[in-house]
């Protein structure tokens, strides 16, 4: 879309909360020393008493980790040890390890190739960010996500718990309520819930939120029976929720329709895998400019109102140590975003800006790409060897001919209870098509006390009970996941009035050796086994 199509955002400010309308405009740090003027109205220390000379970093090359999935990466003591490995010869010759170095200096000099300087890194700065980071950053969107209002803007923050944490702030009163998936972020909901906001859930398909499921709720909502108003907020996780969905442009169109604001919080938008588990297919030879464009795209793409909050975060592509993120959408609620930080947060480090900046800089927008590409098919595999494990300890088995789902049972040669026929399932999952995570659905209605337990109590408290057995006994094996109770919306009761007999339990293939993956889901199958014994 050319400039010329593009429209400005409309206006929204009746979104805005009791709490946003009060804040005023943003005051930039010094605002009121003007040219040759002496500033003496701050306490900001001179920049002389700074101890730091410079920092020097070391870092890898967009090219350090391979573009197929199956070009293995052996681990050692750390990335520096893995480098050391490969460059003297101990380690993969299918990977190109190589680093590069740069210096952020005290000052910077006349054409130093740096951008940054740790004068103005480690001085106070202003909220919306050290300017040569606030720059690459507006690009980067402007690239990836090309919005298509043209008065968008970006605003750098300390990563996406804070950045739901001041959306919510700026967009609900207490009282208010927002629309989610049934199953969403933990850390999201408790800190919507602490400040008296309730969230609503609406089904899902395999295309994400439903718009179906969501035009339900909304036209069928009745104030007085529900204690709250109509939400006007949609929470979405965009490319990996959780469980595993997808993307539904469908459900923006809701948005416009029902006057809602949308905010997109995406922490894994870039690891989307090139393949789906187990095909045969030969990896699409894409440049890095076609593997950016084939990305499935943001809300923001079809945003032409200024109803997406987008929220991003460097947490995934280069460290979550750096506590650095940024917004993305229209100034009237980026600009609020930008003065409640301002007064309650402040500016995000700007030592992590220059380091993380300058690192972009040096890869500009191809080399970042690289990168990301690389890391993505480390997670691919990671999620290959997860599931391959499975395989090997499970009998695991596709569910139907049109859908990706597989389902677990016990090995033949295994001994269960009499209550529990060999042909009934353990579980059943979808392999992900990118992120960190796998979830599993435990089959509790095919445990032989589930029925019992039902009948004695409820259905909801009989999963409850064997939700926690299951849990606290992988638990004791060694190994750790997390119930996926822990993200549901509804409680217990509603749950179990709405059908849903079994319960989630989610993995993380993230981190670790192949060997620690692998032992984890053999001990998590044997467990798995014996429990429904």
């Amino acid at each position: 879309m050319s400039q010329s199509e593009k429209r400005s955002s409309v206006d929204l400010s009746h979104h805005l909360s009791d709490f946003a309308k009060t804040l005023p405009a943003i005051r930039p740090p010094g605002s009121n020393a003007g040219e040759g003027m002496i500033g003496m109205d701050g306490g900001v220390p001179d920049t002389e008493y700074f101890p730091i000379e410079s920092i020097t970093v070391e870092y890898l090359k967009p090219s350090a980790f391979p573009l197929k999935p199956t070009d293995v990466v052996p681990h050692g003591p750390g990335v520096l040890g893995w480098i050391a490995n490969v460059l003297t010869g101990k380690g993969s010759k299918t990977t190109e390890a190589s680093t590069g170095q740069f210096v952020i200096p005290r000052r910077l000099q006349p054409n130093d190739p740096s951008q940054f300087e740790l004068k103005s890194a480690l001085q106070y700065s202003a909220v919306t960010g050290l300017p040569a980071a606030e720059k690459t950053i507006h690009d980067w969107v402007a690239r990836v996500h090309k919005p298509v209002c043209n008065d968008w803007t970006t605003l750098i923050d300390v990563g996406s718990s804070s950045g739901w944490m001041t959306c919510i702030t700026i967009l609900l009163n207490p009282g208010d309520s927002f629309l989610c998936d049934r199953y969403a972020y933990n850390g999201a909901l408790m800190q919507a819930r602490i400040r008296g906001m309730f969230p609503v859930a609406v089904a899902s398909d395999t295309d994400g939120l439903s718009a179906v499921d969501l035009e339900r709720v909304l036209a069928n909502w009745d104030s007085k029976a529900r204690g709250f108003e109509r939400p006007r907020v949609i929470y979405t996780q965009g490319r990996h929720p959780e469980p595993q969905r997808s993307f539904d442009p469908c459900s923006a169109q809701e948005g416009f329709r029902y006057d809602l604001i949308i905010v997109e919080d995406d922490p894994y938008y870039f690891q989307q895998a090139s393949l789906p588990y187990g095909s045969s297919a030969a990896p699409k030879k894409q440049t890095d400019e076609e593997w950016l464009d084939g990305l499935v795209p943001s809300f923001v793409r079809f945003d032409y109102q200024g109803r997406v909050i987008r929220l991003d975060t460097f947490s995934k592509s280069i460290g979550p140590g750096g506590r650095l993120g940024y917004f993305t959408g229209s100034p009237i609620f980026l600009d609020k975003l930008a003065v409640f930080n301002q007064g309650f947060i402040g500016f995000p480090s700007g030592v992590c800006q220059a380091v993380f900046g300058e690192l972009l800089h040096r890869y500009e927008t191809e080399g970042f790409t690289r990168w990301l590409r690389g890391i993505t098919a480390q997670y691919e595999l990671r999620r290959n060897w997860t599931i391959e494990a499975l395989y090997k300890a499970l009998d695991v088995r596709s569910t139907d001919n049109w859908s990706r789902s597989l389902t677990a049972f016990a090995r033949a040669d295994g001994q269960m209870s009499e209550k529990f026929t060999k042909t009934a399932s353990l579980m059943s999952f979808v392999p992900p098509d990118g992120g960190m995570f796998i979830w599993f659905n435990i089959h509790l209605h095919n445990h032989p006390r589930y029925k019992d337990l039902a009948r004695q109590s409820s259905p909801a408290a009989a999963k409850n009970q064997l939700s926690t057995e299951l849990w606290t006994a992988v638990y004791d094996a060694g190994v750790t996941m997390r119930r996926g109770e822990l993200f549901a919306v509804e409680d217990d009761e509603e749950r179990a009035k709405a059908g849903e007999e079994d319960v989630f339990m989610r993995a993380s293939f993230s981190s670790g050796p192949k060997e620690s993956l692998e032992k984890g889901m053999q001990i998590f199958a044997t467990t798995l086994v014996k429990f429904f014994q």
